[in-house]
């Protein structure tokens, strides 16, 4: 599952005039329910989680796709790609999963950037990576904040949800999704 990607289809889609402010997709981990907000933002609403597994240095949680959330200090010129590659494969094996380093930048807002697996390298944004991190954060007691601001490399997204007993629900992944080019098929 990627969130930005899901984002995309649904501006995509609505720029296609396939629907007005509401639709639903299917995804490999299950329904998404999204919204074309009055501002032109897409929200796109994830899977519930049920748990996030909070381990002395980091936490680890599947917000659609395996997601590792660790904080560092002095993000903007931290080993992204190295140490990302490393966890990738040294603590998450074959499957691996996407690594996500944070630094607080105040008690809502975090700024992170994502090693991805797959595509093995540092991604300007990434939804799912945004979601974990903004669940992480609450289930550490990071934050307090049920709607934490994110700030990527590629752009600022917001996530709310419903804190509940037996995990997080109503989770909902929010941001622009901007056409940047137009291409012809000739067939």
């Amino acid at each position: 599952m990627c969130g930005n990607g899901g984002r995309c289809i649904v501006s995509f889609a609505h720029f296609l005039g396939i629907f007005e402010k509401q639709t639903t997709f299917n995804a490999i981990d299950g329904k998404h329910d999204a919204v074309v907000n009055d501002d032109g933002t897409i929200s796109l609403q994830m899977i519930d989680v049920n748990k996030v597994d909070d381990n002395r240095d980091y936490c680890f949680t599947n917000t659609g796709s395996p997601h590792h959330v660790q904080l560092v200090a002095d993000l903007d010129n931290y080993p992204v790609v190295e140490e990302g590659r490393k966890l990738r494969h040294e603590v998450y094996g074959d499957d691996g999963a996407n690594i996500n380093f944070v630094q607080p930048i105040s008690h809502g807002t975090y700024k992170v950037r994502t090693y991805e697996r797959g595509v093995e390298d540092e991604t300007y944004s990434c939804g799912t990576g945004v979601t974990a991190v903004a669940l992480a954060m609450h289930a550490t007691s990071h934050t307090t904040n049920t709607n934490v601001s994110l700030v990527t490399p590629g752009g600022e997204l917001s996530v709310r949800f419903v804190n509940q007993d037996n995990g997080y629900t109503d989770i909902w992944l929010s941001g622009p999704a901007q056409q940047v080019f137009k291409g012809n098929i000739n067939i």
